[in-house]
């Protein structure tokens, strides 16, 4: 037969009955409680049984010293506790933790918790249900239909019970929530407006573990509250900091943390925070773990708060010691702070190289437990700082292409966009990897591709073509999301995505009309707007459409076209030694010539006189990283000039750095313009 339990008397009732003697007249064990208030509380009747032990049963608990001893009680007069010894019975067992089967118990604990419409839950007090929560926070055990329960109980009457909280209290419950991730807005709210409640009095009554737990688990829910962040960062800041100055090193972590997840700038706050990680030689900086200096750094960086003192003692805490500290980080961590070093632009080899090591170590075994995103902030860090290194590329991309592709499948359209202009940027060139990318970014009929913003689609067409790579139903897509009906990628381009993306088409000799056509309307509105990078891209635009697609008739803004040939006229450019090299060997030999010759606006290395004959001076800048591949700026140079109507001739630097001598340099030049010299 199931019994019923119900519960009919409230616990201080109950305990106003006992005799206090009959507490104190024998000590019981925890085995000897349990059988007792088993026995006592027996009874036929399907409710749940008075007993008048629930002390003595709390004892018990509290005397016991492990998971099995607290299971015994449970199971052996389980039936008979009330709220306070379920709420202590959880928090003792968070304290000891539980094994993973050992979930059926705490499901029962649950279970009674919740029936007959939470009775038992309702009579809990603040401190019991901050217990509950907590409790069940540190043993990482989900249950939404607990957690929802204890929110209403604490928001029922006004939120009666929530306003009858302490500081910690509050701390605890929206911690707890936090922690499991479950969402209840409402909750949060009222408990905003308790700490803020008679100008903040309990929030000034808070201590700093209690602020940061707070405002973790509001960032952690992204749960906004300006009002409330705005008071936190002025009790911290009163009295000189001295609230921020008693932080611990996570302390400080989970508060930079918060503000910077929910995008609350507070200059003033984190120059203080800085401060105190920094005061006695960075005695504070140096106790915090990996992750906390990740998540210092990340936030920094997040908010654009620049600060160098910070970042270097941060990179010396995780190299100190043979990288002691680094090697401990997780990926994500590892991630985060070489991010966070590159989107301030603070350059620091070292630290990237120690990185680069812990990642590849082992078969690159941290590598492998890398996420999608966490891939493409490593890559796109290095890039970003222009830090090579191709043993870490090469096997990102492993990763990322491994078991079909499943990693990169997993990205978001941000995520491509970050790792093939990584790619691209430090010329590293992977058919394979942007083989792949390009039919994620298809598959589904481009959903992925239709989801990008107007920068991450510049990016990816931009990398395609300095890499000279051509994907014609990439380039076709993208014209189409360029051409849609809403014309919302049109609405988000700034200046730099519209050059961008019409530069991207062309370096891959992909002459759209409409796109450029829609994309060169654009510049009616932006002319003042672009920059002399810009307005060169624009420039090539403008000689591919005059020499390779003349039929193509795309409409131009006149004032634009005044701002590019001002651009063009006298190109910034600097002869370099291998040019130069080749320059006194052509002197030698009685050939003359100009070197740094602008035509159509192209810099030309060196142009023979009274011959259309030109010679490209290629160092390794002009070539995929390893290899003698011309990348495709370079691609796009020779095909122009060729159009023109000039014969290009190409020095590579590696086989001019192969001639040892002044004989073997001149013999090379001469059957490199034997045609030209016979005519």
């Amino acid at each position: 037969m199931t019994t019923i339990i119900t519960r009919n008397t409230p616990y201080h009732e109950t305990h106003q009955r006992q005799s206090a003697s009959s507490h104190r007249s024998r000590k019981y064990n925890y085995s000897e409680i349990a059988h007792r208030t088993l026995h006592e509380g027996s009874s036929s009747s399907q409710t749940r049984p008075v007993t008048r032990n629930c002390i003595a049963i709390n004892k018990a608990i509290t005397q016991a010293k492990t998971t099995r001893q607290i299971w015994r009680i449970w199971h052996e007069g389980g039936r008979n506790f009330n709220y306070v010894n379920i709420a202590t019975t959880l928090n003792r067992l968070a304290r000891f933790g539980i094994a993973s089967n050992d979930t059926s118990t705490i499901n029962d604990i649950s279970h009674t918790l919740l029936q007959d419409n939470a009775s038992i839950l309702k009579e809990c007090g603040t401190q019991e249900i901050a217990n509950i929560v907590n409790a069940f926070a540190k043993l990482g055990i989900q249950h939404d239909r607990l957690f929802q329960a204890a929110a209403r109980c604490l928001l029922t009457s006004d939120a009666r019970l929530l306003k009858s909280c302490n500081s910690q209290a509050i701390a605890n419950i929206v911690n707890a929530f936090a922690k499991l991730g479950i969402q209840n807005d409402a909750l949060f709210e009222a408990a905003a407006r308790c700490l803020l409640a008679s100008h903040a009095r309990l929030l000034e009554r808070c201590n700093s573990q209690e602020i940061a737990n707070i405002v973790h688990a509001f960032a952690k829910l992204n749960i906004q509250n300006d009002a409330l962040f705005q008071i936190v960062a002025r009790c911290l800041l009163a009295s000189d900091a001295r609230l921020l100055k008693r932080c611990n090193s996570q302390d400080i972590a989970n508060i930079v943390n918060a503000f910077a997840k929910l995008g609350i700038q507070n200059e003033t706050l984190f120059a203080a925070a800085a401060r105190c990680l920094l005061d006695s030689d960075a005695r504070l900086l140096e106790r915090c773990t990996s992750q906390a200096i990740a998540n210092i750094v990340n936030a920094f960086a997040k908010l654009d708060i620049q600060n160098d003192a910070l970042f270097a003692a941060a990179a010396r805490c995780l190299l100190d010691s043979d990288a002691r500290l680094l090697e401990r980080c997780p990926p994500q961590a590892i991630a985060n702070t070489v991010n966070a070093f590159a989107k301030l632009d603070i350059q620091n080899d070292a630290l990237f190289e120690a990185a680069a090591r812990c990642l590849l170590d082992s078969d690159a075994q941290l590598l492998e437990r890398c996420t999608s995103q966490d891939i493409a902030n490593i890559v796109n860090a290095f890039a970003k700082l222009g830090i090579q290194n191709d043993a870490l590329f090469q096997a990102a991309a492993q990763r990322l292409l491994a078991s079909d592709a499943r990693l990169l499948k997993e990205c978001t359209s941000q995520h491509i966009a970050n790792i093939v202009n990584a790619f691209a940027k430090l010329r590293i060139q992977n058919d394979a990897l942007f083989t792949a990318a390009a039919q994620c970014l298809l598959a589904s009929e481009a959903r992925l591709l239709k989801s990008c913003t107007s920068q991450a689609i510049a990016n990816i067409v931009n990398a395609f073509a300095k890499l000279g790579i051509q994907n014609n139903a990439l380039f076709e897509a993208v014209a189409q999301c360029v051409l849609a009906s809403d014309a919302q990628l049109l609405k988000e381009c700034t200046s730099q995505h519209i050059a961008n993306i019409a530069w991207a088409f062309i370096i891959n000799h992909y002459c759209h009309h409409d796109v450029l056509q829609r994309l060169l309307a654009e510049c009616f509105v932006r002319t003042s707007e672009f920059s002399e990078e810009e307005l060169w891209q624009l420039h090539q635009v403008w000689l591919s459409l005059s020499y390779e697609f003349p039929r193509t008739q795309v409409q131009w803004d006149l004032s634009l076209l005044v701002k590019i040939h001002k651009t063009i006229l006298n190109p910034q450019t600097t002869a370099s030694d291998l040019q130069n090299d080749i320059g006194v060997e052509l002197h030698n030999l009685g050939i003359h010539f100009t070197t740094e010759k602008n035509i159509r606006g192209l810099p030309v290395d060196i142009v023979l006189e009274d011959k259309p004959v030109l010679i490209e001076v290629n160092g390794p800048y002009h070539y995929l990283r390893g290899t003698h591949t011309l990348d495709g700026r370079s691609k796009f140079k020779q095909r122009i000039l060729e159009k023109i109507k000039y014969k290009v001739h190409t020095i590579p630097y590696w086989e001019w750095n192969n001639l040892s001598n002044t004989m073997e340099k001149q013999a090379y030049l001469q059957r490199l313009l034997q045609e030209e010299s016979t005519r």
